[in-house]
Order: structure tokens, then sequence, then C-alpha cells
């Protein structure tokens, strides 16, 4: 039987074991220093080196089994019984660095990355030897004659080595595992991404459809009890024997049938488990434990805390919470933003911890949990916390909003400020922080693997960052709806309840509303917003969705089922209120609806006139950010100023939505996914119909050639973030298009 290794070079499997014992070595060596290391670490870490050394002289790279030999000298020692110094897990550190650097080199580069690093590798391998110690062909390797653990070691001996058996049928691989299971390492097989995908998306089909099935078998046993009862009140009194003999052997049928949907009703439901065996073990092989995405989490806090002059413990929970490995590689960016702007922003100086009645040593907490079907990390520090006073001016000050504004703003309100590209609460720059980069980014890459970020502060106390991810994208729960005789998708996890409910009568041309908990909802036609009808909301008992504070109206609430979720082609972009795709049980297509970009798009547009003053007279704005924050900003600043706003998240989105519908404005950030602004602007200016619409490019790069090369892409105003304000903003749009009338 094939393992699927055909599929990999030498080289390719080298970088397989490289990346493995590169993450046992990064976190191992870490335990060595804060004195945490037992003689199973030691082992671990000589197993590790030995491993990449076997494997570097395999594919020939001597240089690497030179360094992974005096690596494991050093622990060779460590054994023997000498301490370890700092200065030691620094080179140690630096070790793993070349390997995890290697790991980034294309194998027909490999050549060239050796040939201008070979010489620096050596010298980097020639520090760790000492004139004390012998030359490396001296000391035996561990697997020659492995030396007695030390004293303190002996009194804690290492346990056999076990391999971890594959998940059992019935285990529950989302729950959390003991430590003792961090210990064990599991046997693997390597076949490539691609085809691991697509077992996974045959085994999430297959686990819908036989549910599919299960549902169909209890609708013909519920056909079947209807049948005998009409049989049963049909009676024979006034039947000819030739009816009677047919009546019975009607009702013989009638119980063959009965035993046949009993056998079937077994079938269905064997099926359904093994069905559900089948996914959640294949899933198991998507899902990775948290810890493999935060090898470098432990480093990160040691390096940068020593460079501050800061003393910082960290403590990670929920190592082996279960996460599907796309959205793992997704997190480890984001994460060391957080901790490196808590250790920089947040933690204070030993000093002023003690001053404050604090320990000197801070504590950073990196949690990982499942909650409700979702991935829950959160980042909590307890430093300084933010002060809002100091929030609040610095927003001001920066000319975000009035001073009247910013009076009336809540405490969770001011901190969503903290999310805005090129805001930063530092007054000057240092090497890790200060530019106003970093939580943008974090938010970013958050909400492009579809979750959401959030902070809470307290003063005095500490801050905590809360990113709420999806645990796996290939099953969802969804409701299907029928939008104008359209059948539709829409996952439970985005929307906060549904409902029939009476809706208010709209006066003139105001928003239709429904009451729930004594608060007025603005109600908006889903159909309209997905373009498939312009017909007004009536009066009356309406199937509602609601999402972020909005309710929609929909033909009909149809069920509650499981899909197995296939994702767009890249080519089409982001399709505006579409996320994903499926097929329901007869094989059609199904559209996975996208409720955060509808309840956005239902913010501005002008038949929803969510905003109270919109009207189908005032402008209509478009505007083009990656950033949430950015997109909200510049939307809540036109809205109160009147006009009707829509916002996409990229270039691509915006052009398949300038396409369908008719703006008045345009205002495009530069750098985005998919299309970029320059590239946008530049199809506006070639396309007929949009060519002279006015457009506003508001961007980080204030560059002269910057702003050059928007003007020659055919931007009519180019604004940079930094010195973004509201005023700016509503000048060059009133400049370009007038006036919008302001909300009475």
């Amino acid at each position: 039987m094939s393992s699927g290794l055909e599929d990999f070079s030498l080289f390719d499997l080298f970088r397989m074991e490289a990346e493995e014992q590169v993450r046992i070595l990064q976190t191992e060596i870490i335990q060595l220093e804060s004195g945490t290391a037992t003689a199973t670490t030691l082992e671990s870490l000589m197993r590790a080196a030995h491993s990449v050394k076997g494997a570097a002289r395999i594919v020939g790279l001597d240089a690497i089994v030179h360094l992974t030999h005096a690596m494991e000298d050093r622990f060779v020692a460590a054994q023997a019984g000498r301490t370890m110094t700092s200065s030691d897990i620094d080179r140690m550190l630096g070790a793993t660095d070349w390997l995890a650097q290697l790991q980034n080199v294309p194998e027909a580069e490999t050549a060239a990355w050796f040939e201008a690093n070979q010489a620096a590798i050596a010298a980097f391998t020639a520090t760790f030897q000492e004139p004390s110690d012998p030359p490396p062909a001296a000391i035996s390797t561990p697997a020659a004659a492995p030396p007695p653990p030390t004293p303190a070691a002996q009194t804690e001996p290492a346990a056999p080595q076990q391999e971890k058996p594959s998940p059992t049928p019935n285990e529950d691989i989302f729950a959390p595992q003991s430590a003792t299971d961090n210990k064990t390492r599991e046997r693997t097989v390597r076949i490539s991404a691609d085809r691991f995908d697509q077992i996974l998306s045959l085994a999430s089909e297959m686990l819908v459809a036989s549910r599919n099935l299960a549902a169909t078998s209890e609708e013909l046993e519920r056909d079947h009890r209807l049948l005998r009862r009409g049989l049963e009140e049909f009676g024979d009194a006034h039947l000819s024997p030739t009816q009677v003999a047919a009546l019975d052997e009607i009702d013989r049928k009638i119980a063959d049938l009965a035993a046949h949907i009993a056998d079937l009703d077994l079938i269905c439901r064997a099926n359904e488990r093994s069905a559900e065996r089948i996914y959640r073990t294949t899933l198991a092989g998507r899902l990775r434990p948290f810890s493999d995405g935060i090898t470098a989490a432990s480093r990160l806090v040691r390096d940068t805390s020593r460079g501050l002059g800061k003393s910082v413990r960290l403590e990670i929970l929920g190592e082996r919470t279960r996460v599907d490995r796309d959205i793992l590689d997704r997190l480890e960016a984001p994460l060391s933003h957080l901790i490196s702007n808590a250790i920089d922003h947040g933690i204070e100086s030993p000093s002023d911890r003690v001053a404050a009645g604090k320990p000197a040593e801070a504590t950073l907490k990196l949690h990982a949990r499942h909650e409700n079907g979702r991935l829950v990390i959160t980042v909590r520090d307890d430093g300084r916390g933010i002060d809002p006073v100091h929030l609040r001016e610095r927003i001001i000050r920066r000319n975000l909003v009035t001073a009247e504004t910013a009076a009336g703003l809540s405490d969770h309100e001011l901190l969503e400020f903290l999310f805005l590209p090129g805001f930063s609460t530092r007054e000057e720059v240092s090497q890790i922080s200060g530019r106003g980069v970093g939580l943008n980014v974090v938010q970013s890459m958050v909400q492009e693997a579809g979750g959401s970020v959030t902070v809470s502060s307290n003063p005095g106390a500490g801050t905590v960052f809360r990113l709420t991810l999806p645990v796996t994208r290939s099953v969802i729960k969804v409701i299907r709806v029928q939008v104008e005789g359209e059948l539709y998708a829409v996952p439970l996890v985005r929307i906060d309840r549904v409902a029939n409910l009476e809706l208010s009568s709209p006066d003139d041309d105001a928003t239709p509303t429904v009451d729930v908990d004594g608060q007025a909802i603005p109600v908006v036609a889903l159909g309209v917003l997905l373009g498939l009808s312009n017909r007004p909301i009536s009066a009356g008992t309406a199937s509602l969705l609601f999402c972020k504070g909005i309710a929609f109206t929909v033909d009909r609430l149809i069920d509650e089922v499981e899909l197995s979720v296939r994702q767009l082609d890249a080519r089409l972009g982001k399709v505006p209120g579409v996320s994903a795709a499926s097929l329901d049980e007869n094989g059609f297509p199904l559209l996975i609806l996208d409720m955060e970009d509808l309840a956005q798009t239902a913010l501005g547009h002008p038949a929803a006139s969510i905003s109270g003053h919109g009207g189908t007279l005032a402008p209509h704005v478009l505007i083009v950010d990656d950033s949430h924050t950015v997109r909200e900003m510049e939307r809540r600043v036109l809205v109160r100023a009147g006009y009707n706003v829509t916002t996409a998240q990229n270039g691509q989105e915006a052009w398949n939505l300038l396409r369908l519908n008719e703006y008045e404005l345009l205002i495009s950030d530069v750098d985005m996914p998919q299309m970029n602004g320059i590239e946008l602007v530049t199809k506006v200016r070639e396309n007929p119909r949009l060519g002279r619409m006015p457009v506003i490019i508001l961007s980080y790069k204030d560059r002269e050639q910057d702003r050059r090369r928007g003007f020659e892409a055919g931007a009519d105003f180019y604004l940079t973030k930094g010195d973004f304000n509201n005023d700016a903003l509503l000048r060059a749009v009133v400049d370009l298009i007038g006036t919008a009338e302001a909300p009475g």
C-alpha cells in the first residue's frame, strides 16, 4: 500500500523532518533555561538533533550535519552534569534559527543558499567549541554510548516511550488532551495537502449524504404509518369478496414494506455512524494541536522581554486544543503581534511593577479552547492596561473624531480605534512598536481566517485580546432559507436568532422595523441586497434572520442542516454577500451567504435606508479597504453626513459591485489582497461606463512617488491615513460630488 511519500523529493522529506524536530528543539531548549527540564527533556533534544543530523547527511547537507553534531555534543555535556549557561541557550536557539531558515528555501535554490551562508554557518558552529572541550569526534553520539543521567534527573526517571494510538472511532477529537499526551509523538504518514483535502471533502460529503438518507428513511416511516391508518379506517363492510382479497393483498404488501423500512432504518443508522466515524477520524488528520502553531511564542517572549529589560513569564493553556491546520497557519503572525505589543505596551518594568504593588515578574497568558463550536484564543497580560482618558485624548489629537463625539464614546467604542491603520498609543516609535500597524494586521489576518478579534482592558490590571475563529471549515451547520424562489444557506454561527414576527407599517419612505424586547430593529429585504428583487417590504408577518442589529426578511425558513463546505474558485475574487458554496441532497449547487458582508452592505444600501436618512436621492459612495475598522470609520463619517454608503473588502469585490450597481464616488485603499487600489482605479478609468466617476485614494503611503502613482492611475484626490480626519475626507467628498441632505 502506498504511503504517499512518492509525491515528495528527498529534500521535501528532509524539510518535513526538520520542521517537526525544530519545533521540539525550540520548545524544549527554552525549558532548559527556565529550569523545568528533566532527563526526558534532554533525551528528547538529543533525539531531535540526531534526527536532523541523520536526515541532513542523507541529502548531503554537510554544514547542517556539523551544526547538529555540535548541538548533540552540548546535550551530551548537559546529560553528564554540565550546566547550560544563558550563552549556551543563545547558541542553541541560534542554531535552530539556521535550521528554520533552511526550511523556507526552495529546493532549486538550496545550492545558492548554502554557497551564500556556508561560511557563516561554519563560523557559528565553531562558537560551540571551547578550549576545555574535546573535539567533536572524541565524543560519542547518544546512539553509540549515551552518558548517564545527572543525579537530579535520576530522581525522575524517564517513562518508556510509547506510541500514541490513533483516535478510536468514538473518540472526541475536539476534547482537550492531558499533559501526558503532549510528551508522546504520533506516528505520521506524509501525503500532499491537496490530496488530503480531497479525502476530507469526500468524507464530509459522505457524512452529509448519510444524514440525508437517514432523514429520508424517517419520512418513509411516517408515510407508512399514514398509509396503514388510512387502510384501517377504510374498512371492508361494503366490499365485494374480490375487493376484500385485494385489500388483504395490499395489507400484506404494507406489512412487507414496514419490514423493509425497518431494515432500511437499521442500515441508515449504521451508515450514518460509519460516516460519522470516517469523517471525524479524517478530520483528526487535518486538526493539529494548538501548540504546533505557537512554537516560537516562548522564544519571542524570552527575546523581547530581555531586550526591553522586563521579566515576563509565559503561561500557555490548552496546548492540545485541536485546530484546523489552515487556521493554525494563519495564527502565528497575529499572535506574535499581540505578544510583542503586550510586552512592549502593556507590561511595566520590574521597578514600576514593584512600585505598583505587583510582582516584579509579569505574567502573559495564552489560552486556547473550544466554545460553542468555535475556537477561542485569549492573550491576557497583567500589565498597566489601557487608560481610556489617554486613549480618548489621543483620538482627538489625531482628529479622528471631534472632542464632542469622543466624549460620548463608551470604553468599548474607544478601544475599537486601536485597530485603525496608523493608530498607536505610543508617542515614540521603537523597534517593536509605535507605528500603529500591528493591531490592524492582527484584525485583518483574523478576519481573513473567518474570525473576529475584540479587546477589553482594566486600567492598572491588564488587557485581554480575544480571537474567535472557526475550528474547521469543512462542515458547518446552516439554516436554509428561500429568497425570491431561490434556496440559500446561512451559517448558524453568523446569525443571532431567527423568528416569524409582525412588522411595523412603514410611513412614507421610512425603514420598516420589528419590535424585539422593546427595541425597534430595522428590517431589510435579503432579496434586494442579493440583487434578486426590488420589491418593497410590506407590513405583516415576516420570516426574519437577525444579524448585527438588522433583521433580514426571507420568503421562508426551510430547515437546519449540516453542509460540506466548498470554497469558491479564487479567480472569482470576493463575491459580494457570498462566503462559500455546497451541494444539497440532490446534488444541486447551494450558495452559503456571508452575513457580515450583507450586514455591512445593508448599512449603506439605498434600498435599505438603515441610517434612517438615506433615501434614493442621496449620492451613493463605494468605500474599499481591507481593514474592517477603516471601512467602518469612513462609512460612519459619510453616513452621518447623509450619504448612502456601500463597503467592499478588496479591489476584486469592489469591481464586482461597480459592474452591478451605480455609484457616484469611489474611495479606495491601495494595498489590498486580490486586486489592489491602483489596479482597481486603472480598470475604472478604462471602463466606458465608469470612466468619469470621481475617485479618492486613501492610503498609508505618503511619499511623493506614491502620490504620483495614484494620480497617474486616475485618482482625483489622494489622502493619507496618517493625516486622516473627518473634515479632510468630507471636504474631498463634497468637492467631488457635492453635499448630501444631513439627517433630520
